[in-house]
């Protein structure tokens, strides 16, 4: 299967492919130029009815890197971590249900920083890395600067059953939950699309 991406702006998709499905929903733009790639958030910001956009070009690797040329990438690393009751970790960050994540600190592994970031965010410790679970991408706006964050997920399993976490509240995070799958409508509802996919619900 040809190589493909999907990134999320203003939480919504924007997909990379070399072509789309007959019944795509939203937007397909083929071959689209550098005005369009920089117009993306713009259109999407203006026009909340368009659902997603299909990037479609013969040389997907090349459309996406031009992409990534117009942003300032961001490493970041997080988890799924589960418990030996099968519940999920979530936490509520600025009024939304979130997965812990944060920056990759210069020098560090992918995978020291995605535990690093769980135990700093949620207080949670007592963690075991599994599989990698792929990476996330999405556009957002720091300081009038725009970005573009990789996020790589790893699952990860936590040994102590409902352990109380303790939110890292400079981060803007009030509340740790423990959660049985399948994961409640409430969370998903008011979560990030791209996250709501990583975690398969």
């Amino acid at each position: 299967m040809a190589q493909s991406y999907e990134v999320y702006i203003l939480n919504r998709p924007v997909i990379f492919g070399s072509e789309a499905p007959v019944d795509a929903a939203g937007l397909v733009l083929n071959e689209p130029s550098e005005d369009v790639l920089k117009s993306l958030p713009g259109l999407l910001r203006q026009r909340a009815d368009i659902a997603g956009v299909w990037l479609v070009a013969a040389d997907v690797e090349a459309l996406w890197i031009r992409f990534c040329m117009g942003y300032r990438e961001v490493l970041a690393a997080g988890c799924i971590v589960e418990n030996d009751l099968g519940e999920v970790l979530w936490m509520k960050r600025n009024g939304r249900w979130d997965l812990p994540k944060g920056k990759v600190e210069p020098g560090e592994r992918i995978e020291d920083a995605a535990l690093r970031e769980v135990t700093e965010e949620t207080g949670i410790a007592a963690l075991t890395l599994q599989e990698p679970l792929g990476q996330t991408y999405h556009t957002y706006e720091m300081n009038g600067n725009v970005e573009l964050k990789t996020t790589f997920w790893f699952r990860a399993l936590h040994t102590g059953g409902r352990t109380a976490g303790t939110p890292q509240a400079e981060e803007g995070i009030s509340a740790i939950e423990w959660v049985p799958r399948p994961i409640p409508a409430a969370i998903l509802s008011s979560t990030f699309a791209s996250l709501r996919r990583l975690i398969g619900e």
